[in-house]
């Protein structure tokens, strides 16, 4: 629960953070990732990238009902809903065939009437998922033996973009999301190697004083080996010694009867529960 302090807003657990400026941040985090792609490869897989105020779409036409590959963000900003521009934008996405997703952070002065909007036009809140923050204090866990951290940087060769798709159930050509991000300005970019082989990575977005961390995914060889809790463990301190105040990712909410590894990795990184955001989608859309 989210505790509101001047316009900010507090863990139980004394975290402070602005749920605006995380939202501003994670428009530049998907930003970059569709920039990233390579133009042949967009124009072939639909993958666009347009904004409309400060409303920002990022779809992928080829895998319509994938929700993180289409989404609709920026719907609680000033003026999104009474300037028209979060309609234009779900318009637009909707015009080109996917399933728009459109995240409404709980407790902006604008929050109401974008879910009063969106209820309005047919849209329903899917599951949620969490967003978790943290200060910049040392991690207060060992690192998990076994598995190696390794940044990845121009010329290292380590298969990121390839772990990332793999990883997240995507086509192989979805590799282009990844691979350019560890040569864009404030990408940290990760894997994990277990016997030498690279089999999981993780990613960060360095902006100013604030960093989100995300990007988690692992191949069959690293599940069960401690590779996503290393490469959290790597990045909270490389977050530090880059002068980062807050650190803050987000993950499914918890569901009865399923696995919730990285909801329990995230926790004992040290991350607090800061607010569940719901993803709005057209009725009958992805579950």
């Amino acid at each position: 629960m989210l505790v509101a302090r001047m316009g900010r807003a507090a863990t139980p657990g004394g975290v402070e953070y602005d749920p605006a400026r995380l939202d501003s941040v994670e428009r530049r985090f998907w930003r970059e990732i569709w920039e990233s792609m390579p133009a042949a490869e967009a124009a072939e897989h639909g993958v666009e990238l347009r904004d409309f105020g400060p409303v920002q779409a990022t779809i992928t036409a080829a895998l319509p009902t994938r929700e993180m590959l289409n989404l609709v963000l920026g719907a609680s900003e000033p003026e999104a809903v009474a300037s028209g521009d979060l309609a234009a934008a779900v318009d637009w996405a909707a015009s080109k065939g996917v399933t728009p997703c459109v995240p409404v952070a709980p407790g902006l002065p604008q929050s109401a009437a974008a879910e009063r909007w969106l209820s309005e036009a047919g849209f329903e809140p899917d599951r949620p998922w969490m967003k978790f923050v943290r200060d910049a204090h040392p991690p207060r866990f060992p690192a998990p033996g076994g598995v190696e951290v390794v940044e990845v940087g121009s010329g290292t060769g380590e298969p990121f973009g390839m772990i990332a798709a793999t990883g997240f159930g995507l086509p192989a050509w979805a590799a282009g999301y990844f691979a350019q991000l560890p040569r864009t300005d404030g990408w940290r970019c990760y894997v994990a190697r277990v016997d030498g082989v690279a089999q999981a990575c993780g990613a960060m977005l360095v902006d100013g004083e604030v960093a989100e961390l995300g990007i988690a995914a692992t191949l069959e060889g690293g599940r069960r080996r401690g590779c996503q809790l290393a490469l959290l463990r790597r990045r909270i301190l490389d977050a530090a010694d880059a002068g980062c105040e807050l650190l803050f990712v987000e993950t499914g909410a918890r569901v009865q009867g399923q696995a919730a590894s990285s909801y329990r990795n995230t926790l004992r990184a040290g991350f607090e529960e800061a607010y569940l955001r719901p993803h709005w989608v057209p009725g009958g859309g992805p579950s």
